[in-house]
């Protein structure tokens, strides 16, 4: 029997948007490619331009791959904060190549965390990242690989993110503008805003459209700390990419 994925992510509704549910609170899994200009805390400011109070935590370490996350290593304590955190939803990051290159340990560490946030009854949403210049010498299946390999992980309790895409369509219709920093790999300040426009996205079932260029909050001292700043012309571009995402269910036949 063949089957068809549709690469995609589900929308939590009824979670969201509804003035009397309590602020939601989140716990993003990752490295670099997820904190690269203060990303998490752009989704927090977006959904907050949107009207939705959600309370977005990360743990993340340069590097780390979910392998580290569940060891404890680089200082991570990644499954403490898991159990003792009540979170609602937990976003997933492996590092960028392990899904492609070490495809089995990928999924055996993204099924770990997904049984430790379904025994504290939290929602999962994985984070398809991108592919970059190191890895295209390679010959990998599929427009976004990385999604791919991640697929058989998706079902109606888990969904997935797909910044990759997005990435990719990017590139395609405004080569002009830079996704990347110079090592043509970490996103850029544009990069991490079309991420976080994604990630909006699945957590309120939010349009991006007409989002702030920039975000910033004051610190303990009351100090103005700038969160993530771009271009209205790119914010712009940023949004009608993010728009285009489909916002689908993962199915199978």
């Amino acid at each position: 029997m063949k089957r068809l994925w549709i690469i995609g992510f589900l929308l939590f509704p009824s979670s969201f948007g509804a003035e009397n549910n309590p602020t939601q609170k989140i716990l993003f899994v990752g490295n670099s490619f997820t904190f690269y200009f203060n990303m998490p805390l752009v989704v927090e400011s977006m959904a907050k331009e949107k009207g939705i109070e959600i309370d977005i935590y990360q743990s993340t370490a340069g590097g780390a791959s979910l392998k580290d996350h569940w060891d404890g290593n680089k200082n991570l304590s990644t499954v403490e904060k898991i159990k003792q955190g009540q979170f609602d939803t937990i976003i997933l990051q492996d590092y960028s190549t392990n899904p492609l290159a070490n495809t089995l340990e990928s999924l055996k560490y993204f099924n770990k965390f997904i049984s430790l946030a379904k025994s504290h009854n939290a929602k999962v949403i994985i984070y398809g990242t991108w592919t970059y210049e190191a890895m295209k010498p390679k010959k990998y299946k599929g427009l976004d690989p990385v999604e791919l390999a991640l697929m058989p992980l998706i079902n109606n309790e888990v969904v997935l993110a797909p910044v990759g895409t997005a990435f990719r369509l990017f590139q395609s219709e405004f080569p002009e503008s830079k996704i990347f920093t110079s090592d043509s790999k970490h996103p850029s300040p544009i990069g991490s805003y079309l991420a976080a426009c994604v990630f909006l996205k699945a957590l309120t079932g939010e349009s991006p459209k007409g989002l702030y260029r920039r975000y910033d909050r004051k610190d303990e001292k009351g100090k103005k700390i700038f969160l993530g700043m771009i271009e209205t012309s790119d914010a712009l571009k940023c949004q009608s990419i993010a728009m285009k995402i489909e916002i689908k269910k993962a199915l199978t036949n």
